[in-house]
């Protein structure tokens, strides 16, 4: 509830749901809300609130990893509870940690103030005490001060909306994507010629003041460019639903179509059963060993087909545009 962790903060680079503090975004239209989003994405989190302190307590059970025999079980775990303070005031529920953290080291304190030390609001007209229906809203406030700050961004992502409906046992977490808290951002040449395109550009407003590349205005879920003669197109689609936050990126251009397909989510207890160990680690770091294969428990998922989609991508220029491209390519051993 307080910290929903890695899945919901994984936000694949993506053109809608917008990493919180990008620049050069505009709000989007009404138009977009004629697609078909999805029902909304929910995780069902065990829960314990203690009347007497404010306290409250998530994730008493999680799929746990056991590396000596290499299973996983579903079971109580008392390391990975989530305690957390709330505290209402009339329709306004304040969602914290319990205590402040702080620290001798400037830095980390400013660290902690901006990711920690924080409360969440959420309000509802339809609620006993804290049990009810619960509107988490893009506001917050550090903790102990009385100043309110707001924005679109709901932990982290704009372009959703999610609800709390906590009852004595369990809260159920719905994520759904909701056009009218969109932000989107312009599009990335330097990243697409990079990491999409394969070219490692040295100077890429040379590029710009030549009218080599050009970008052309944003059409809801549509954002195109030309190299050159070549033109490119990328398209999203999004999809909240039972399996998952899912992602559909697709990159056009003369005629062919790479396509990208990413999910995210919490793993429950059926996953545990019945999934795949790959699947299960997947949002773990594969780069480092010893975290990968660590004890413990397991959280969230991220599937992906990227390495399919980059060799896809890379083979979209023509020949005339790689050697375009090629003269502004920078040496590495330079």
């Amino acid at each position: 509830v307080l910290n929903m962790k890695k899945a919901y903060a994984v936000l694949f680079g993506s053109f809608m749901l917008a990493a919180c503090g990008e620049d050069n975004s505009t709000s989007a239209t009404g138009s977009l809300n004629a697609n078909d989003f999805g029902e909304g994405y929910t995780i069902a989190i065990p829960f314990r609130y203690d009347e007497a302190t404010g306290i409250a307590y998530q994730g008493t059970y999680s799929c746990n990893y056991h590396p000596d025999s290499k299973t996983f079980s579903w079971e109580e775990n008392m390391e990975s509870l989530d305690p957390g303070s709330f505290r209402i005031v009339g329709d306004s529920l304040w969602m914290g940690p319990v205590q402040k953290q702080s620290s001798d080291n400037d830095d980390e304190q400013t660290f902690l103030d901006a990711y920690y030390n924080v409360e969440t609001l959420a309000l509802s007209n339809n609620h006993d005490g804290i049990y009810g229906v619960w509107n988490v809203t893009g506001c917050e406030r550090k903790l102990g001060e009385s100043n309110i700050k707001c924005t679109k961004y709901i932990g982290n992502m704009s372009g959703i909306a999610r609800t709390l409906t906590i009852t004595k046992d369990t809260v159920y977490n719905t994520t759904i994507v909701d056009a009218n808290n969109l932000v989107i951002n312009e599009i990335n040449l330097e990243v697409i010629l990079n990491k999409e395109l394969g070219f490692n550009i040295g100077n890429q407003y040379q590029l710009d003041n030549e009218q080599i590349i050009k970008k052309y205005p944003t059409q809801d879920f549509k954002r195109s460019f030309s190299i050159g003669n070549q033109m490119f197109e990328q398209t999203f689609t999004f999809k909240f639903d039972s399996t998952g936050m899912n992602y559909i990126t697709k990159m056009s251009s003369n005629g062919k179509t790479c396509t990208r397909t990413q999910r995210a989510g919490f793993i429950t207890e059926k996953m545990c059963k019945e999934e795949s160990a790959e699947f299960l680690l997947s949002d773990r770091d594969k780069s480092e060993e010893r975290y990968y294969y660590e004890e413990g428990p397991v959280e969230s998922f991220g599937i992906d087909n990227d390495d399919e989609y980059y060799e896809c991508t890379k083979g979209l220029p023509t020949e005339e545009t790689k050697q375009l491209l090629n003269q502004y390519i920078v040496n590495s051993n330079d």
